[in-house]
C-alpha cells in the first residue's frame, strides 16, 4: 500500500473517531479532500463556532447539499496557523475531488473551475446556477488576492 495513502487513513480513522460519530451519526457537517488530507467538521451558519478566525466558515448565503441548485459556500484561512484549514487548497486541480458528509449522506463534488478575485470583502460567485455547487475561498498566498474553487456535485 502507498506510504501516503497510509498516512492519510490513518488519520481520518483519528479524526473521524474525534468528531463524535457513533453509529454512523456525524453531529456536524465533515468535508473532506482526500487529495489534501483534510477532513475537517464546519458548523452551520447560526452557530457560534461558524466562524472563519476558529474553524472553516458557512457563508450566510450558503445551502446544504441536500438543497436543489444550492451553493455551499465554505471559507478558511490559508497560511499556517492552527486555523488555516485550507493551507493546501492551492494543490487542488480541475477534475479533483471533494466530500462533504451531511446528514448520514456523502456528497462528492468535482472541482470545475479556480479562479482568482481581489480581496476586497466581497467575491462574485460565476457558477452554473442549475446545479448543486461547493464553492471554497480562501486566500491566496502572498498576495492580495483570494482563490474561488467551484465543484458541482456528482454521482458517488
Amino acid at each position: 500500500m502507498h506510504q501516503g495513502l497510509i498516512k492519510f487513513i490513518a488519520l481520518a480513522v483519528s479524526i473521524t473517531s474525534s468528531l463524535n460519530i457513533a453509529e454512523g451519526q456525524i453531529a456536524s457537517p465533515v468535508i473532506e479532500i482526500p487529495k489534501i488530507n483534510l477532513i475537517q467538521e464546519f458548523y452551520p451558519n447560526d452557530e457560534e463556532k461558524n466562524d472563519v478566525d476558529k474553524n472553516i466558515e458557512v457563508i450566510e448565503t450558503s445551502k446544504m447539499p441536500n438543497a436543489k441548485q444550492g451553493n455551499l459556500i465554505l471559507a478558511a484561512h490559508s497560511g499556517s496557523s492552527d486555523i488555516a484549514y485550507f493551507k493546501n487548497l492551492d494543490q487542488l486541480n480541475l477534475n479533483d475531488i471533494v466530500y462533504i458528509h451531511y446528514k448520514n449522506n456523502k456528497y462528492r463534488y468535482v472541482i470545475s473551475d479556480i479562479y482568482d478575485v481581489e480581496k476586497t470583502g466581497y467575491v462574485s460567485i460565476k457558477r452554473d446556477k442549475t446545479k448543486q455547487t461547493l464553492t471554497l475561498i480562501t486566500c491566496k498566498k502572498n498576495t492580495n488576492k483570494q482563490t474561488v474553487y467551484i465543484g458541482y456535485q456528482a454521482p458517488n
